[in-house]
This record gives C-alpha cells, structure tokens and sequence, in this order.
C-alpha cells in the first residue's frame, strides 16, 4: 500500500535531518545513538542465548523490559550486508514494528514479505541511499551508489532501478522533509559533484 511507503520513506528523512547526518555514506552508529539503540554483535553472544532459528537470519531486534532497544547484528556476514541489515532494523525501531525475532532478514523477496519487513526494507534503502542526494550528486551506475553509500551490488542495483524511475518523473524536492534533506547535505553536495 502506497501509505505503507511513504510512511517509511518520510520516516528516513526524518531521522536523517534530526540525527544530523550531513554525509554519505550514512553514519549509522550516529543514528543507532541518536535512537538510543544498542547494536550487539552475534559473535558477542554466548551459544546458548539465543535459539539457532533467530540466529540463523543477518540479525534481529528485540525490547528489553525498560523499553531499551537491542539490534543484534550476523557479524559472519559481508559489511555492507550489515549495514543494510542495521538499517533495516533500525527501520523495526523508528516505524514501531512489532519486535519479533523470529522475523528476521533474509534474501527473500519484497513480495513475500509482511508490510512491516517491506517498510523496514524501504527504511533501509532509503536512509542509506537517499534518493534526492544521489539525484543532486547525478548518480547514473550501480557502481557510483556502491562507492559513494558504502553498500552492496544488489542493494546498489534496487537503488539504481527506483532512481531511474524518480529520474524519469523528476520527483525530488517535493515533500518539506525531502527539501529539508537536500538543505542538509548542501555542502557534501557541493563537494562531491
């Protein structure tokens, strides 16, 4: 649903401008602190914490009582597969899913999924890859958003696919919080053209 997506890319940007993230590729200790969020690696985790099943997937969030929140993260897998991962968690947090870890992320596709995995994957994206920079910096190849977001092939090329589509319809700049991004990343813009 339409709704579903703009709630989670709005919330992208949102995050963005009050975590002060004037750069890429996105700082996300930056965030993950400005959300008040642990990130624990698994390799920090005794076998016997945490069921197989739950620790099978690239990571997972759950709530603590006091209502903290803990991102655990598969520190076996590639970086900028753990970046996407903690970015797609931290969209669980900010759009406030349900914390289940039995929902973790996987390589399935978007269609199989629930909405909220769908919005956190959106979140993802979005957050690491903001459309209305990479427009202002004129992003055309896989390769360029790899380098500059510090990110994988495959999360590159879905960026680069939607993009194109933006592109075509020339929608940047639109909403306030969008402009407000852009107005945030101005120098690095300047910088990096």
């Amino acid at each position: 649903m339409y709704s579903d997506y703009t709630q989670a890319r709005n919330k992208s940007w949102e995050i963005l401008i009050k975590s002060g993230i004037s750069q890429l590729p996105v700082n996300l200790k930056t965030i993950s602190k400005h959300l008040n969020v642990s990130v624990i690696p698994y390799s920090k985790l005794g076998d016997d914490i945490f069921s197989d099943k739950i620790t099978a997937g690239d990571g997972f969030t759950a709530a603590l009582l006091d209502g903290k929140k803990l991102v655990f993260i598969n520190d076996a897998k590639d970086r900028k597969r753990m970046r996407f991962t903690l970015a797609h968690e931290l969209g669980h947090v900010t759009l406030n899913h349900k914390l289940d870890p039995i929902a973790h992320r996987n390589s399935e596709s978007d269609d199989k999924l629930s909405i909220p995995e769908v919005q956190a994957n959106v979140f993802a994206r979005d957050l690491l890859m903001p459309a209305c920079v990479l427009a202002k910096l004129h992003m055309t190849t896989v390769g360029e958003i790899m380098q500059i977001c510090n990110v994988s092939f495959t999360s590159a090329q879905i960026r680069l696919n939607r993009l194109l589509e933006l592109y075509k319809r020339n929608m940047f700049g639109v909403h306030p919080l969008e402009r407000q991004v852009i107005a945030q990343f101005d120098q690095f813009i300047k910088n990096n053209k």
